[in-house]
């Protein structure tokens, strides 16, 4: 057994010698392998416009592949056998060459021509919003399937270079003017192919209120109809430059001979009214006669059967005025563009020529005291009970308290008991004060009694009232003083009633009643409602009653101020238009305000954004002193526009003045300087 076993061992030691002979033999020849051939190529490329091609080399006897893309690009890294390699191109036609190298280091080349053609852009949707701020400018964006990129022309420039904008951004560009343009976007595919598409803009100066005929860019083009329809409205220069409307530029409106009763002329709005807060309607008028009824109405574009209109009357011929139109039956939900003017309707036309400007929305002025009923922008529309009527009308007897030529109020009772009228006053009467006494210009022609009682508290204030007797001769000056003679008014579970009752807080609701508990008819006449003004409490320098004007007024050489005295908003004001450096009232009389507390002036502007008022004391001896404390310059800041503002000031705010015994001269001035327009009216000291 031990000698099979040491064959079997020498066996199996001889094995792996024999092996590796063997192995020798059989050693592959790579010198008899092939050089590569057919070499080549195969693309997929992506259909969105990228230029990504998928290359996948081919070819026979090949170990390895390296591609040069044929774009001057640097030539790929190794690829192996059904491996890829991505490459991006351009738009082209390209020779690729496919590198090819077998075991034995034999490399050869072949090569694939390459077509890349991007897809023309698709769904090209091109987005132009206006700005809000802005109305010449407008803002760019746009989005394309298969788009690498976009262009746009304005169309505002000859020859005009396109401006680049990438996906997803937008591009914005004014215009110099108005006018109507082209607006072309070209989507850029990355190649040769594109889309386009133009849409055309229109950039406008939008018409919407206030309308002041001042602009060169707005289209204030108006259609006559009726008669005259070829004329229109056209905006002129101002003929009549005075008074209420010094403007540069108006429009104009002829009613032809022979035209209809109804004809007129009207402008749509690119924006429709907004009466969110104002729900009147005021333009100035010009017209060659007084009494002519001027119809202002408002349609809504899409249907002209749904409006609001309102009559006013002219008071004056050939000046201008503000005419103020009730608006006030407006429906909110629907939208009112168009304006619609008739002048002298109802007449036919005789070629006369009426002008206006300055349309724009307005609110009444508050009623408050004094009430006088001569102002045109105050509804003195009072609640009536018991049969009583009410309307304004001119003064019918110009003659005892009340001889100027003016409006009043106009009761007219039937015959019932407690015959009224209410009117709700929007800033109310204010009894806090020492001077609680009431007066009121009252006409009857029968002796009676007049019953004055405020309600309304403003803080829940007791209602009182006072009565004062008529004595029948016509005008009267009636007085109420509710320091002495006050009482408790009637209310319904109350108790004290006609008991002794001095007012001190605030009263929002004036009740007249005239001959309250009795049956008298008749009409009865009212006017100039307020506190008393006695001569320690009250001295006045310009009224709107013009009665108790105690100065002379004139302007000094070294004021650029242009000035009148005009009826402004019915009533007598002073105008300083294009107020400069110093607009100058030198008192005939120095004034001794050393007992008042306060100086009072109400202004109304439509541009002074500033206005100083100085008050100078010139001395005993009427000479200016020529120090800082002889003189003192309040200045109020940010005036309300188109509105009366009522300035009350503390004396003691003019901090420079040492003495008040001797005002001489009231000095203003205003912002802009040289231009502003401003009216001043009830300029008075007073306690």
């Amino acid at each position: 057994m031990k000698k099979h076993y040491k064959i079997i061992f020498v066996f199996l030691l001889t094995l792996p010698f024999i092996g590796c002979e063997s192995d020798d033999d059989s050693l592959v020849d790579l010198s008899s392998i092939a050089t590569p051939a057919n070499l080549g190529a195969s693309f997929e490329i992506t259909q969105d416009n990228s230029g990504l091609v998928t290359i996948t080399p081919k070819g026979e006897s090949t170990n390895l592949y390296t591609v040069d893309f044929g774009d001057g690009s640097e030539v790929s890294s190794e690829i192996r056998p059904g491996e890829t390699v991505d490459h991006i191109y351009a738009e082209g036609d390209y020779e690729v060459e496919v590198i090819g190298t077998n075991l034995n280091g034999v490399s050869a080349t072949g090569t694939q021509p390459l077509t890349v053609s991007f897809r023309q852009p698709e769904n090209l949707e091109v987005t132009i919003t206006k700005a809000e701020d802005d109305n010449y400018a407008i803002t760019v964006s746009a989005t394309a399937d298969f788009a690498a990129m976009f262009e746009v022309y304005f169309g505002d420039v000859a020859e005009e270079e396109a401006t680049p904008f990438m996906i997803g951004e937008s591009v914005t560009h004014t215009y110099d003017a108005i006018g109507d343009y082209d607006v072309r976007v070209v989507a850029l595919s990355g190649g040769a192919a594109t889309t386009e598409a133009t849409q055309t803009v229109s950039i406008t100066d939008p018409l919407f209120l206030p309308i002041g005929f001042e602009s060169p860019t707005k289209n204030y083009t108006f259609f006559n109809f009726g008669g005259g329809e070829g004329a229109g409205a056209p905006v002129i220069d101002n003929p009549d430059a005075s008074g209420i409307n010094t403007s540069n530029r108006v429009a104009s409106y002829t009613k032809p001979a022979g035209s209809e009763v109804w004809a007129g002329t009207n402008i749509a709005l690119d924006e429709t009214i907004d009466f969110s807060s104002e729900k009147y309607i005021s333009v100035d008028v010009w017209s060659p006669a007084a009494g002519t009824p001027v119809i202002l109405k408002i349609e809504n574009l899409d249907d002209a059967d749904i409006f609001v209109e309102s009559t006013v009357e002219t008071t004056v011929a050939n000046e201008w005025e503000t005419l103020i139109f009730d608006m006030t039956t407006i429906d909110p939900a629907i939208d009112y563009g168009r304006l619609v003017l008739f002048f002298n309707y109802g007449t036919p036309g005789n070629d006369e020529t009426y002008y206006f400007d300055n349309i724009q929305t307005t609110n009444l002025e508050p009623l408050k005291f004094p009430v006088t009923f001569d102002n045109d922008a105050v509804d003195y529309t009072p609640a009536l009970f018991s049969g009583a009527s009410f309307e304004v009308v001119t003064n019918p007897d110009q003659s005892g308290a009340n001889n100027s030529d003016s409006m009043v109020g106009a009761i007219t009772n039937i015959g019932n008991a407690y015959e009224g009228a209410s009117f709700n006053l929007e800033e109310p009467v204010d009894f806090s004060g020492d001077n609680k006494t009431i007066t009121m210009k009252f006409w009857s022609d029968v002796a009676l009694p007049i019953l004055l009682k405020f309600e309304g508290g403003v803080t829940g204030e007791r209602q009182t009232e006072v009565s004062a007797n008529h004595t029948g001769s016509g005008w009267e000056e009636v007085t109420f003083n509710f320091s002495t003679d006050a009482i408790k008014s009637y209310i319904d579970g109350s108790q004290g009633v006609g008991e002794a009752f001095v007012p001190t807080g605030q009263y929002a609701t004036m009740t007249i009643f005239v001959d309250g508990p009795g049956n008298t008819a008749g009409t009865f006449y009212l006017d100039d409602i307020g506190f008393q003004m006695g001569e320690t409490t009250f001295i006045s320098l310009f009224s709107e009653f013009g009665d108790d004007v105690n100065v002379d007024t004139w302007l000094t050489e070294w004021s650029n101020s242009d000035y009148e005295e005009v009826e402004f908003d019915g009533r007598l004001t002073k105008h300083y238009f294009n107020l400069g450096f110093a607009g100058i009232e030198t008192l005939a009389e120095p004034i001794d305000a050393s007992e008042m507390t306060h100086f009072h002036t109400e202004i109304y502007t439509g541009n002074a954004t500033e206005f100083k008022i100085k008050l100078v004391d010139l001395g005993p001896d009427g000479v200016y002193a020529g120090d800082d404390l002889s003189e003192h310059e309040i200045v109020i800041d940010n005036l309300a526009q188109n509105e009366w503002v009522s300035l009350d000031i503390p004396l003691s705010d003019f901090t420079g003045l040492q003495d008040t015994s001797n005002i001489g001269q009231l000095i203003y001035s205003g912002v802009p300087t040289a231009e502003a327009d401003v009216y001043l009216n009830n300029i008075y000291f007073h306690n």
